[in-house]
């Protein structure tokens, strides 16, 4: 799993909620192979409160490669990925 963060859109927070909801899920990569986030760009640099970050996920960790059925990984993956919702959410 990949996190890729934007020095100006990724706070802190952000990312620690996202590392503490994908903490189980499996090994968890800042920046790495991906960096950056999206921003629409109206807002990019310019906005604070518009936050960023980028989740690649390894199709290996939820599903059979190349392109086969879900796996046991896949409930594991969808409870981080609400889990980080809720945390930003709330």
């Amino acid at each position: 799993m990949c996190l890729g963060t934007d020095s100006f859109h990724t706070s802190p927070g952000l990312l620690d909620a996202a590392r503490q909801a994908f903490g189980d899920v499996g090994e968890t990569e800042l920046d790495s192979p991906f960096r950056g986030a999206y921003v629409p760009l109206e807002f990019y640099g310019t906005d604070p409160r518009v936050e960023a970050l980028m989740v690649e996920i390894r199709r290996d960790t939820y599903m059979t490669e190349p392109g086969g059925p879900a796996g046991p990984g896949l409930q594991r993956l969808a409870a981080a990925l609400a889990r980080l919702v809720d945390a930003v959410s709330g």
